[in-house]
């Protein structure tokens, strides 16, 4: 019994160092959003904003575009998660439960071997498409890329195969269901966990995407944030605490997003690694 007592108290402690250690960063963008620059810097560093200014966000609000970065990142995430959970589960449905149609398994496998291929490879390519369709400097830029992800579709492929009844979908066939029909009413209402889970995934990548927004994003109307933050630092002079008010703006979205959905995105990370 004594064992066991140890043995919970040393587990409860090294999770109660874990949240600090990952908790402590997000804690320091915050109190530091509303200290001047000077206390920022200020050695020994304050672990409280005293007193607290909001002089970053009115400065931020008066000499950046940052809320018209934030409203073109919420369209586009919005835009993105919602066609990447569409195309990635639909494409789930087809390689779990047609695994008899010709050429199933060599699509699958070539699905899953473009995950081997780093992004920078397929950047320039996706960049010179985009181009040639006039699509540069347009949401549909930062939309359309990476919609249907292999990891998307091999994530959904993998729960439908497994918690979608194959009896279920032949009932409904005789039923005189159509596939998609069967895709929308059947199947969508069951992977409800797994599209929570990979929604918030996608969310996360597409909200923090900056590499792609540097790429195809030509002028200040079409930033998204990350983009926006990025392009404050300069090379002499860097206003820190702005980056940090800033920061703060872009963080709060993932963290509510994550808050709401949690149940589901839980749920969906446990069921999808068991079989059912």
């Amino acid at each position: 019994m004594k064992r066991n007592r140890k043995r919970s108290f040393g587990m409860a402690l090294l999770l109660l160092a874990a949240t600090v250690l990952f908790a402590f960063p997000f804690y320091w963008l915050l109190i530091s959003a509303f200290k001047s620059k000077a206390d920022i810097f200020a050695l020994p560093p304050s672990l409280l904003p005293i007193p607290p200014v909001l002089d970053n966000f009115v400065q931020a609000f008066a000499e950046t575009n940052i809320l018209r970065a934030f409203a073109n990142s919420l369209v586009v995430a919005v835009a993105h998660v919602s066609l990447a959970l569409f195309l990635c589960s639909l494409g789930g449905y087809a390689f779990a439960k047609f695994p008899h149609a010709r050429g199933n398994r060599f699509l699958f496998a070539l699905v899953i071997g473009t995950m081997m291929v780093p992004q920078a490879i397929t950047m320039i390519p996706s960049f010179v498409v985009l181009a040639n369709l006039r699509l540069v400097n347009t949401y549909w830029a930062m939309v359309l890329p990476g919609a249907a992800s292999a990891f998307g579709i091999f994530w959904m492929r993998q729960y439908i195969a497994s918690h979608v009844p194959d009896a279920l979908i032949d009932a409904a066939r005789i039923d005189g269901c159509g596939e998609f029909r069967i895709y929308w009413n059947i199947v969508l209402p069951v992977c409800r966990p797994p599209l929570a889970a990979l929604g918030v995934l996608t969310l996360i990548a597409n909200w923090n995407n900056l590499m792609w927004a540097f790429v195809v994003l030509r002028t200040e109307e079409m930033y998204t944030l990350p983009l926006q933050i990025y392009l404050l630092q300069g090379e002499v002079h860097t206003p820190y605490g702005m980056l940090m008010a800033c920061g703060l703006l872009a963080t709060l979205p993932l963290v509510v997003a994550f808050l709401f959905f949690q149940k589901a995105f839980i749920e969906g990370l446990t069921a999808g690694a068991v079989k059912g």
